[in-house]
């Protein structure tokens, strides 16, 4: 985390100091541990040779070089540092802090592999697959402290790879952080595959200054590090010139309060790599793509966390983020410890009690909290920061200081803090306690706006005229541009469209972003999206870059950050996938379907990761092949009515018929408000001279995509073909009404 610079001696020369002895102590652990690791005897060889080299030794150990530095004047905070989550978030394997882990141990997952823990001289990992061929692996680190260890193995390539077997300090046991435990060993989140490599998925935010290093034509990694943990540098930056002349302010770092948060926000959020190059004082919109609830099951519609979101997306999200609050308010950087107690309500109440602090609204706890001081239920976070487990055992605080709605519960399936504690009383039972304790209060905007939300989800159409009102009037820029997101079912509407356009002068990246990629389904929206290749924040620039397609100037600056993008992300399966699209929209075939093909063999389980490889062999003129893997896709995700709906398309384009029918008819056995499967299906029973069962069809088309004036002119032709002239007369007027010019033609060939 971000961290103001503390007060500096009055001395003209910084004295000379010692450390304390707690931390030469563990400094001294630390380096011993670093021996433990690396001078082994030989007899104890493992499988592959360890990836952390001599060259990188000297960068991992705690303290590192440049935090020694720091001491001479910064002691206590370099002491509440050495003991913080944060200096421990990576570290080599020590004897003293990790023997406890390698007592002998077996362990027998559900699908029969065995892992046998041990310490001959080292600590030793053996792997016995199920056919008794044994690896062993000597853990070259660690992440974290408590409350689990991930242990790193050594892997081919330069990897470092954590197993889905963790170890739980606080009771000495292993456990599978995973859930499901087994996986398939082509599943990408299998430990020895992408989903678990360090280098990739963990490294930089449990790193200072690390540097990935991957190599696409080898498939390899070559990466490095100033520190391991999170050290002063890392979230202060360069800090060489201030440690030389401390008194020169002129020579410090200072942040403001935003991009503080930006910097804590780098690593504790759910994002979208966009560089790989993150330094302290940045804007985390010129380096990520915030995940938001835009993305379907990442949170509640109210914004709890659901998956495993962190904390930097849900703050966006509060009021209290929106008003300023930031981490440092309530967290103390070097230690990580709370400023304030949370069991008394400390903390909060140092900003809502009466009258309130910086605009904080008043709360008077006697009366707020209905539950007697001391219990569960007097504290403000057991309702508005309640805990998740992430990781099995890891419990979290959602950061949303979301309100508890019981009629959320009811409506939608999203979890309340009521019956979180209560659970044997029921949703009814909570929402009329709210509701006599709260009455109207509880009628608040993120109601409105979570059930609006939970409208969309389910596909309900009718929705627009309520998400577009919330759109125009959102204050919170985050929740500004999930709602400008949704908006993507009705984007060539004149009435959205024109409100989007609006929006690329919006002050939030987020929403900018929002607006470019709705606008850009749009061919005519060229003109407006090319000006924000200029755009202040890099996300909205690579958004707009992407969108243009063939008006790339592959000569400018924002198609160089596309490419430096494209290739920061090359070595995992969605950044492979890009790839194969960025070929495709230069008409560079074989690279297009060399990386669909690395995503699909990465991600083996994922039916996007098929569909996509299918769709790029079909652009190859490769059409068997397309097929082949869109079956896979189904085949992988049976459960997703896009894949028989897109293998009937590709079944179309062959010629045959039959298939087409068939794997309409599943796509919509599936999911049965799946209009455009159903418009297709309706078109191909017509071709078929099944009119009854054409018109049944288009009929449920029609209901599914109201406001497609195609679908009701498609029903008017079949009506008119099977000698139903009422009702082809009936949807020709509808189709009209929507702006369709060949339904007014089709009108005067009607008989009357």
């Amino acid at each position: 985390m971000p961290r103001k610079h503390p007060r500096k001696t009055a001395a003209s020369k910084p004295a000379r100091r010692w450390l304390p002895p707690a931390i030469l102590a563990l400094m001294v652990l630390l380096i011993s541990g670093a021996a433990w690791l690396h001078f082994r005897p030989e007899k104890e060889k493992a499988t592959y040779p360890p990836v952390i080299q001599k060259d990188l030794l000297t960068s991992s150990v705690t303290p590192p070089a440049e935090g020694a530095k720091c001491i001479a004047c910064h002691a206590k905070e370099v002491a509440d540092w050495m003991t913080s989550h944060h200096a421990n978030a990576n570290r080599l394997v020590s004897p003293v802090m990790d023997s406890a882990a390698f007592k002998h141990k077996e362990i027998v997952s559900p699908d029969g592999l065995k892992t046998i823990f041990g310490n001959n001289g080292m600590p030793t990992v053996s792997v016995v697959e199920q056919n008794g061929m044994r690896a062993v692996f000597h853990p070259e680190a660690a992440i974290g402290v408590t409350p689990l260890v991930q242990y790193l193995l050594p892997f081919p390539g330069g990897r470092l790879q954590t197993m889905s077997l963790s170890f739980d300090p606080r009771n000495g046991t292993w456990f599978n952080m995973q859930t499901p435990e087994v996986r398939a060993t082509d599943d990408w989140a299998h430990w020895r595959n992408r989903g678990m490599n360090w280098n990739s998925q963990c490294a930089f935010c449990h790193m200072t200054n690390l540097q990935k290093g991957y190599d696409a034509d080898s498939d390899s990694y070559r990466t490095t590090w100033d520190a391991m943990g999170i050290s002063c540098a890392q979230c202060h930056g360069p800090m060489d010139k201030h440690a030389a002349q401390p008194k020169d302010p002129a020579l410090f770092n200072k942040m403001s309060v935003k991009l503080m948060t930006d910097n804590c926000g780098s690593c504790h959020a759910r994002r979208e790599e966009l560089t790989g190059k993150f330094h302290a004082g940045e804007e985390f919109s010129n380096h990520y793509r915030l995940s938001l609830p835009d993305l379907a099951g990442l949170y509640y519609p109210d914004g709890q966390i659901k998956e495993e979101d962190y904390e930097y997306g849900s703050l966006m999200m509060s009021r209290m983020g929106h008003k300023g609050i930031s981490c440092l308010d309530c967290h103390n950087p070097h230690s990580g410890k709370l400023r304030l107690p949370l069991e008394n309500n400390a903390l909060c109440m140092s900003c809502h009690t009466p009258p309130g602090v910086r605009g904080a609204i008043p709360v008077d706890m006697a009366t707020h909290s209905h539950h007697v001081a001391g219990t569960p239920g007097s504290r403000c976070a057991d309702c508005h920061m309640p805990v998740t487990n992430y990781m099995v055992r890891d419990a979290r605080r959602d950061h949303g200081f979301t309100i508890p709605d019981p009629v959320l519960t009811k409506e939608l399936g999203v979890p309340n803090s009521c019956n979180r504690c209560h659970s044997d009383l029921s949703a009814d039972w909570a929402i009329e306690t709210t509701k006599k304790w709260y009455g109207s209060k509880m009628e608040r905007r993120s109601r409105q706006r979570a059930l609006v939300i939970g409208r969309v989800e389910k596909n309900d159409s009718s929705v627009l005229p309520e998400l577009l009102a919330l759109a125009r009037s959102e204050e919170i820029a985050a929740w500004r541009s999930v709602l400008v997101s949704l908006l993507g079912p009705w984007a060539q509407q004149d009435g959205v469209r024109s409100f989007l356009q609006k929006l690329l002068s919006d002050e939030s990246p987020l929403v900018r972003s929002a607006a470019v990629r709705l606008l850009a389904r749009d061919s005519g929206s060229t003109a407006l999206i090319k000006p924000l290749l200029a755009d202040p924040s890099r996300l909205v620039r690579l958004d707009a870059t992407w969108e243009l397609h063939d008006s790339r100037d592959n000569g400018g600056s924002s198609y160089r950050e596309l490419v430096e993008y494209l290739d920061a992300i090359a070595d995992q399966p969605a950044g492979a996938r890009r790839k194969a699209q960025f070929a495709l929209d230069e008409h560079r075939i074989d690279d297009a379907v060399k990386w669909a093909g690395k995503a699909a063999a990465w991600d083996a389980t994922s039916g996007d990761a098929h569909q996509v490889l299918s769709m790029v062999l079909n652009s190859a003129g490769r059409r068997d092949e397309a097929i082949a893997e869109m079956r896979k896709a189904g085949e992988v995700e049976p459960g997703n009515a896009e894949y028989p709906f897109m293998l009937a398309l590709l079944y179309g384009e062959a010629g045959k018929t039959d298939e087409v029918t068939a794997q309409l008819k599943k796509a919509v056995a599936t999911d049965p408000k799946f209009g455009r499967a159903w418009y297709n299906l309706g078109l191909a029973l017509a071709q078929q001279e099944q009119l009854p069962e054409s018109i049944a069809a288009l009929r449920q088309a029609e209901e599914f995509l109201p406001g497609v004036p195609e679908v009701s002119y498609a029903l008017a032709t079949v009506y008119a073909r099977a000698g139903q002239m009422t009702k082809a007369r009936e949807a020709a007027t509808r189709a009209q009404s929507l702006g369709y010019p060949s339904a007014t033609q089709l009108l005067k060939q009607l008989p009357q």
